[in-house]
């Protein structure tokens, strides 16, 4: 996505949100302990006191040729929001973790991961909601994440903020 590209697409969710986006990022990997899984990354947004993701079909590629792929199942896109207030807790957890929790749909929370955990696993963000829903993200940067909403939400209502 060029530049241009990506400020048509933020205009597009600011349109449909009714609010500006005033932090943005790209998680490479995301789940939900609702069953879904995303491979292909989500676009993330704070807008209008939501988390607003959205993801969008990425082809495999080399040297710039899209390679096709007979089997590979037909894309659905797939967006989501979360109301800022709806977020209970965030810790880090292991991505394999978080991956055995999305596809047994578990509604129970995964620990937060230990020192040798986050040594020696890919470690992804929880995200809880009420209702015991989680959202599993593999942000660029987990640091810029949490200060983000630490920014929007000065009231001190999440756990692990």
């Amino acid at each position: 996505m060029d530049n241009s590209d990506a400020t048509i697409f933020i205009k597009g969710i600011e349109e449909k949100l009714g609010s500006p986006v005033t932090w943005r990022t790209f998680s490479t990997w995301y789940g939900s302990n609702e069953g879904v899984i995303r491979e292909y990354g989500v676009f993330l947004c704070i807008c209008g006191g939501q988390l607003y993701g959205e993801d969008f079909e990425r082809l495999p590629q080399i040297l710039g040729y899209t390679i096709k792929q007979k089997n590979r199942p037909k894309y659905e896109k797939y967006s989501f929001s979360i109301p800022l207030s709806r977020i209970r807790s965030i810790s880090r957890v292991t991505k394999k973790g978080a991956d055995l929790a999305c596809r047994a749909a578990s509604k129970v929370p995964l620990a937060e991961a230990g020192a040798f955990s986050k040594a020696m696993s890919q470690i992804v963000t929880q995200l809880e909601t009420e209702g015991g829903i989680c959202h599993y993200f593999e942000l660029i940067s987990h640091k810029e994440f949490i200060d983000a909403l630490r920014k929007e939400l000065t009231d001190g209502s999440i756990q692990g903020l």
